[in-house]
C-alpha cells in the first residue's frame, strides 16, 4: 500500500492549479520523497511479481493457471493505486513544478523532471504486465474443464480427453497474444505432463482404493514399497494399471504428433516446433521404469503361479527365485522414482539371477517332457505351462515344444493310416459286440486318436506352411476314417 501524502499540502496543491509561480518549495521536497518512494516500491513490487516464480517440478497445469491468476490480482491492486487519486495529485504537482518556467526550483527541476519520467515508464510496465497476466488468465482458464481428468480421473479416462485438450492448447499457442511464446508453451506441456506422472503414481498405489470407492487420502501419495504387497497389490490387478501409464503416454505423442500434422497443413498458421524431449522425455523415462515393474512384478506372478499349481519336485527352483526376490527387495529402492539409476542397475543383477532359476525351470520342463509317451498328454502339460510362463525365453521355449509334437503328431497320424490299411477289411473288435458296433467303435477309437491332438494345438501353429503337410494328412485320413464308418451302418 503507498504511503498517503500529507494533507497539510491540500491548499498548495490547489493554489499551483492556478498559480505556478509561486511553489512552496517545502510542499515540492515532500513530494519528491514520497514519489520517489513509491517509485522504488512499485519497481520492486513488479521485480518481485516477476521474479517469485519458482518453479516446483511436481507441478501441474493447475499451478500455471494459479499464478497467473495472483500476478493478475496483484497487478491490479498496483494499477488501481496508480489512478487513484492519492499518486494523480502528486504526480500532477510534480508534472507541474517540473515545468515551471521560473528559475525558482533550479537544478532540482531537472531532478523532478526526470522522476516523472521514470514514473511514466512504471505505468507503461504495469500497464503492460497486467494485460499480458488478463490475456493469459482468460486463454489459460478454457484448459480447466480439460486438465480436471488430470487430477481426478485415470490413465484410461484421460486418454478419452486428449483431443480435446490438446486442440485447446493448440488454440492458445494460435490466438494468444502473450502466451504463444516457445519458452510459455513449452513450460504449459511440460507441466500437463509432469501432472499426468503425478496421475499415474496416484493410481498406481490407490487403483484397490478408487475402484472399491473408499479413497481418502486427499491425492497425497504413499510410499512405494507397498507394491511389495501382494496381498493387497495382486501382480494380476497391478500389472494392467502398470500398462494402462504406458498406453497413456502412447496416446499423449500420437495425439501431439496428429496435432503437430494438422497445423501443417496450414502453413500460414504458428506451428507446433517444440523441443519432443523437453515435452515428453520425463513421461519416457518414467515409462521406462514401469516397463521394468511390469517385468519384474510379472515374473513374481509367474512363479507364485507356478508355486498354485503343485508341481512334483518344483520346490527348489522356487526357493532359488525367492531367494533373488528378497536379495532385491533388501536393496530398498523406491519403485516409482525413476531417476534413481541404482535401480535399474540392481534390476540388471536380479535379471541375470532370474536367468539362472530359468534356465533350471528349463531342465524341469524339458526332463518332464522326456518321461511322456503320449502326446494329449504332453499337449496338458504344455498348456499348463504356457498359461503360467509370462517371460518371453520361456514362452519361445514352450512354443518350440509345440512345433515338435506337430511333428510327432504327423508321425501319428502315418501310423493310425497304416493300423486303419492293416485291419480295415477284419477290424479288431471288442469282446461282445456285434460285427457293425464293434467295427464302427474301431474307427471312431482311431479318429478320436488324431481329432483329439489336433483340437488341442495352437491355430497360430496349425496355420503355419510348414504344418500344411500334416493338416493334409490328418483331413485325408479323417475322411477315410468317416467314409469307413459310413459304410457299415
Amino acid at each position: 500500500m503507498l504511503e498517503q501524502y500529507d494533507r497539510k499540502w491540500d491548499g498548495d496543491v490547489k493554489n499551483i492549479q492556478t498559480n505556478t509561480k509561486n511553489i512552496n518549495q517545502e510542499m515540492i521536497q515532500d513530494f519528491e520523497r514520497i514519489f520517489n518512494e513509491w517509485s522504488e516500491k512499485i519497481e520492486a513490487a513488479l521485480e518481485e511479481t516477476e521474479s517469485e516464480r519458482k518453479e516446483d517440478k511436481e507441478a501441474g497445469p493447475r499451478n500455471e493457471i494459479e499464478y497467473w491468476r495472483q500476478r493478475m490480482r496483484k497487478l491490479t491492486g498496483i494499477s488501481e493505486q496508480l489512478r487513484s487519486k492519492n499518486c494523480r495529485t502528486v504526480y500532477d504537482v510534480l508534472t507541474a513544478a517540473s515545468q515551471n518556467p521560473s528559475d525558482g526550483l533550479g537544478k532540482p527541476r531537472d531532478k523532478i523532471y526526470l522522476a516523472t519520467s521514470k514514473w511514466r515508464s512504471i505505468e507503461l510496465r504495469v500497464t503492460e504486465a497486467l494485460n499480458e497476466a488478463k490475456d493469459n488468465v482468460k486463454y489459460l482458464s478454457t484448459l480447466e474443464k480439460f486438465i480436471e481428468p488430470l487430477y481426478e480421473g485415470s490413465p484410461d479416462s484421460i486418454k478419452d480427453t486428449l483431443p480435446a485438450l490438446m486442440n485447446s492448447i493448440k488454440m492458445i499457442h494460435t490466438i494468444a497474444r502473450y502466451y504463444n511464446t516457445n519458452d510459455r508453451m513449452t513450460g504449459l506441456f511440460v507441466k500437463i505432463t509432469q501432472q499426468m506422472i503425478n496421475n499415474c503414481k496416484y493410481n498406481i498405489l490407490y487403483f484397490r482404493r478408487i475402484r472399491e470407492g473408499t479413497d481418502k487420502t486427499g491425492k497425497k501419495i504413499m510410499n512405494d514399497d507397498v507394491l511389495w504387497n501382494h496381498d493387497e497389490y495382486p501382480p494380476e490387478e497391478l500389472i494392467p494399471v502398470l500398462k494402462s501409464c504406458l498406453e497413456l503416454n502412447a496416446a499423449y505423442q500420437k495425439q501431439y504428433e496428429i496435432t503437430k500434422e494438422r497445423l501443417m497443413n496450414m502453413p500460414k498458421g504458428k506451428q507446433f516446433e517444440f523441443s519432443p524431449n523437453q515435452i515428453f522425455g520425463k513421461f519416457d523415462l518414467f515409462c521406462r521404469r514401469v516397463s521394468k515393474l511390469i517385468e519384474l512384478f510379472g515374473t513374481i506372478q509367474q512363479f507364485k503361479t507356478l508355486e498354485k499349481h503343485n508341481l512334483e519336485n518344483i520346490g527348489p527352483i522356487l526357493t532359488l527365485f525367492n531367494q533373488s526376490v528378497s536379495a532385491f527387495k533388501k536393496k530398498n529402492h523406491k519403485l516409482l522414482d525413476f531417476h534413481n539409476n541404482t535401480f535399474d542397475r540392481d534390476f540388471v543383477e536380479f535379471n541375470v539371477e532370474v536367468s539362472t532359476v530359468e534356465t533350471e525351470l528349463q531342465k524341469y520342463i524339458d526332463k518332464n517332457f522326456e518321461v511322456i509317451t503320449s502326446i494329449e498328454d504332453s499337449l496338458k502339460l504344455l498348456r499348463k505351462f504356457q498359461a503360467i510362463l509370462q517371460r518371453d525365453n520361456l514362452r519361445n521355449s514352450v512354443n518350440s515344444k509345440y512345433t515338435i509334437l506337430f511333428h510327432n503328431y504327423g508321425l501319428e497320424i502315418n501310423q493310425i493310416e497304416d493300423q486303419y490299411q492293416k485291419y480295415k477289411n477284419n477290424p479288431p473288435i471288442v469282446r461282445n459286440l456285434p460285427t457293425v458296433a464293434g467295427s464302427i467303435t474301431w474307427s471312431r477309437h482311431l479318429f478320436h486318436r488324431i481329432s483329439g491332438p489336433m483340437e488341442q494345438f495352437p491355430p497360430s501353429l496349425i496355420k503355419q506352411k510348414e504344418s500344411k503337410k500334416f493338416v493334409k494328412m490328418y483331413n485325408k485320413t479323417g475322411y477315410t476314417l468317416f467314409s469307413f464308418e459310413y459304410l457299415w451302418r
